[in-house]
């Protein structure tokens, strides 16, 4: 599919890449272009590095909305479960080994030592 150079520009900033282009084949992966509204994106598969919402219907925002909808979410649910790692200690060997032999009540032994 051929895509216009001032059209590439407004997928660019919408934070596709140049190897995205490849994809473009006019059926799975296609944009339209409205003169008001900018370009829009329709990849219902994500095969594109487009990581924003892109609806039910296959279709992304308008590049002149600026939606980063998506990404936010991801940028908080992310930060909170970095925090949430760090709050949490982590168990070491020996007290995963004896809670499984609480557990079990067996000894416990690698899976190579059968």
């Amino acid at each position: 599919m051929e895509i216009k150079q001032e059209h590439k520009a407004l997928l660019k900033s919408m934070g596709l890449k140049q190897e995205d282009f490849e994809h473009f084949d006019g059926q799975f992966v296609r944009y339209e272009f409205d003169e008001d509204k900018g370009v829009r994106l329709y990849d219902p598969y994500y095969r594109t590095s487009y990581d924003e919402y892109i609806d039910a219907d296959g279709w992304s925002a308008w590049s002149s909305e600026k939606d980063t909808f998506m990404s936010n979410i991801l940028k908080d649910a992310r930060r909170k479960a970095e925090e949430s790692e760090q709050r949490s200690p982590k168990p070491s060997g020996d007290e995963i080994t004896q809670a499984l032999k609480k557990k079990f009540g067996k000894k416990v032994t690698s899976d190579s030592q059968e």
